[in-house]
C-alpha cells in the first residue's frame, strides 16, 4: 500500500454510514457509469435488515481505507454472494490492496466474487492478473435521459396509480412484496425499509387494480446532487403481468423524477430476464452497461 494511506475495521456509525454514501454520490458525479453502488443499493443494505440483523451482519463484512488525513478512500462491503468494492476515483491504486485483503480475509471461507462492469477494463485486468474468471453477464443497467420526451403514461381500464402516502394500507404492501419476489417478509422489515433517509412514502407508487387491491408497485430515489434518480425495485403481481403496469409505473416515476429537476435515471436489472430486458430497451435508454461476474 502507499504511504499515506491506512486500513481499519468498520464500526457501522452513523458517522462512517455518511461518509460511504457521500464518497458514493461523489463517484457518481464524476461519471454516470456505473461504478461504484448506487444510493438505492447502499440504503437498501443498511436499513433494510435494520431491525432483523445483529450488529455483527454489518461489521463483520465491512472493511474501511482511509487517507491518513482521514479522508475516506474505499470500503469492501462483502455480502451473502459478492465482495463489493466502493472506492474514490481518486484511490483506485488501492484496489490490487483491497482484493488482497478480501483473499486473505474470507467472510464464511467463501470464495471471493465480484461484479464487474463491461466498461472497467482496468480492474477486468486487474482481477485476471489475481487469478479471477468471467463468467459472464448477470445485471444490467440502463441509464435514461429524462430530458426527452416520453409516451404519456396509460394502464388498462379500471387500474389507477396512486402513492403509498395516499394508500396507506402497509400491509398489504407487504403482502403484494411477497406474492412479487416468492419471499416472507414482515413489518419489522418495512418498518427498517422505510426509515432509511432516501426513502419517501410518496415517492412508493402503487397500481391499484378494479377491484381495489394492489397490483404493483414501484420506489425511486433522488441524488439531488448529481441530479440522477433511480428505480429499485418495481414489480407485478402475478395476476395482474402482461398489462403494461410496469411501463406506465417507470414513465410515471420519469415525469416525477423531471418535475423535481433530476435529469437522468437508472433502472438494472438481471441480464437473464427477456420481459423486464424488452420493456426497459423499449423506452430507449441513451446507454446499458452490463455488469459481469467475476470469481476467484
Amino acid at each position: 500500500m502507499k504511504t499515506g494511506m491506512r486500513d481499519e475495521p468498520y464500526s457501522h456509525t452513523a458517522a462512517e454510514i455518511a461518509e460511504v454514501q457521500a464518497l458514493l454520490i461523489k463517484s457518481y458525479g464524476v461519471s454516470l457509469k456505473p461504478f461504484n453502488w448506487r444510493g438505492a443499493v447502499f440504503e437498501n443494505w443498511i436499513y433494510a435488515s435494520r431491525y432483523l440483523e445483529p450488529l455483527e451482519y454489518f461489521t463483520k463484512g465491512v472493511h474501511l481505507w482511509r487517507a491518513d488525513a482521514g479522508e475516506l478512500a474505499a470500503g469492501v462491503i462483502r455480502g451473502t454472494h459478492f465482495t463489493n468494492v466502493q472506492i474514490s476515483y481518486d484511490y483506485r491504486f488501492l484496489e490490487n490492496e483491497i482484493f488482497r485483503w478480501a483473499e486473505e480475509n474470507p467472510l464464511d471461507q467463501k470464495p471471493v466474487i465480484a461484479m464487474v462492469y463491461d466498461w472497467d477494463e482496468d480492474r477486468q485486468g486487474l482481477l485476471k492478473k489475481r487469478g479471477y474468471r468471467d463468467e459472464g453477464t448477470i445485471e444490467d443497467v440502463r441509464i435514461f435521459d429524462l430530458a426527452r420526451g416520453y409516451p404519456p403514461v396509460a394502464l388498462p381500464s379500471g387500474y389507477r396509480i396512486t402513492s403509498l402516502a395516499e394508500y396507506g394500507n402497509f400491509t398489504e404492501l407487504i403482502d403484494l412484496v411477497n406474492q412479487v419476489w416468492g419471499m416472507s417478509l414482515n413489518e419489522t422489515w418495512f418498518r427498517g425499509k422505510s426509515s432509511a433517509p432516501g426513502y419517501s412514502l410518496d415517492r412508493k407508487l402503487l397500481v391499484v387494480s378494479p377491484e381495489g387491491r394492489l397490483a404493483a408497485y414501484c420506489l425511486f430515489w433522488f441524488y439531488p446532487d448529481n441530479k440522477t434518480a433511480e428505480i429499485d425495485p418495481i414489480g407485478t403481481h402475478p395476476d395482474h403481468r402482461g398489462r403494461g403496469l410496469a411501463r406506465a409505473l417507470v414513465l410515471e416515476s420519469f415525469s416525477l423524477m423531471r418535475k423535481y429537476g433530476m435529469r437522468f435515471a437508472y433502472i438494472a436489472s438481471e441480464s437473464e430476464d427477456p420481459v423486464v430486458s424488452h420493456l426497459y430497451a423499449s423506452l430507449q435508454p441513451i446507454v446499458t452497461y452490463q455488469g459481469c461476474k467475476w470469481i476467484r
